[in-house]
């Protein structure tokens, strides 16, 4: 699906547009073989293009044919294919700006058109403020996460397998966010050298503002996989101690029982033994038993 989407200086709100007019964004997403073809008319890259619609595809910059495409990756998704992020594709050029994207985004152009004041005719700022819309979705997210793992490890000693479970998959969400934000900071670096993109100076504070935004995300998702770490750890010192104790305790127990279970075995005998027939000899062995078993038991808990 191909949608144009236009906003000008005295008129800043976007709002979509029948026919493609210098300075539009163009947005596609899910496109057919005749949207693809279409695409490529227009002057985009066709291996790139492709690139943009695979779904494990890495975040990077190049420049191609007077085109600047910049790959990233987008978080939580409906892919099929994809756990946790999605590939996104900015092509710049030189009427237009293009984005690309194999999932429905709705979820999340919809605020951006119904917030966004900035000329659509103004690439660089508009592609700017994209990314930084994509850099808050990765806050939220990572924000909701830092909430539901603080609920989850509020107490490690309460900890479950379940909890256990729900940590490793925040910590596979978390490592694939990390993987698309450290390559796309690395890509927004490379624009800052002016080689990839024409910058004004307004242009590159904003660039660097985007980065250093990249930069807080990256720096609390690696923060949350340490603290996933740490519990971790931890749970598995509180179960170790837990199955060191009831090891012990067993081991007293059948210690404690040995005594017991000797006596009775020799008087289960079919031999003379003292006492046997006296009327009390069960009652002294059962209290002799029980005496001897419970010093022993007293004795090993005692020292640990």
């Amino acid at each position: 699906m191909i949608t144009y989407l236009r906003s000008t200086q005295y008129r800043t709100k976007i709002k979509k547009r029948e026919q493609l007019q210098p300075g539009t964004w163009v947005r596609v997403e899910r496109p057919s073989e005749e949207e693809k073809a279409l695409l490529v008319d227009l002057g985009m890259d066709q291996d790139l293009l492709s690139d943009a619609l695979d779904p494990h595809e890495v975040p990077r910059v190049e420049l191609e044919g007077g085109w600047t495409y910049f790959i990233t990756r987008l978080p939580d998704t409906d892919d099929q294919f994809n756990d946790f992020t999605t590939p996104i594709l900015f092509a710049l050029g030189k009427k237009h700006m293009y984005t690309i994207s194999r999932d429905n985004l709705d979820r999340m152009w919809t605020p951006f058109i119904d917030t966004a004041r900035v000329p659509t005719m103004q690439k660089t700022k508009f592609f700017m403020l994209m990314l930084e819309a994509i850099s808050n979705q990765y806050q939220t997210r990572v924000s909701s996460i830092n909430r539901q793992m603080r609920a989850t490890t509020s107490d490690v000693h309460r900890l479950t397998s379940r909890d256990i479970r729900t940590l490793s998959e925040y910590e596979r969400k978390l490592n694939d966010y990390l993987d698309a934000l450290l390559s796309t900071n690395t890509a927004l670096e490379k624009i800052l050298s002016g080689r990839l993109l024409a910058l004004y100076e307004d242009d590159r504070d904003f660039v660097e503002d985007v980065s250093i935004e990249f930069e807080q995300v990256i720096a609390r998702c690696k923060s949350l996989l340490r603290t996933i770490t740490n519990v971790r750890d931890s749970y598995r010192a509180v179960m170790d101690t837990r199955l060191n104790e009831t090891i012990r305790l067993l081991t007293v127990i059948t210690l404690a029982l040995a005594i017991p279970t000797m006596l009775a075995g020799l008087y289960g005998m079919n031999v003379d033994l003292p006492g046997e027939h006296w009327p009390l000899t069960f009652w002294v062995i059962v209290i002799l038993s029980a005496g001897l078993a419970g010093l022993l038991g007293f004795y090993f808990l005692r020292k640990r």
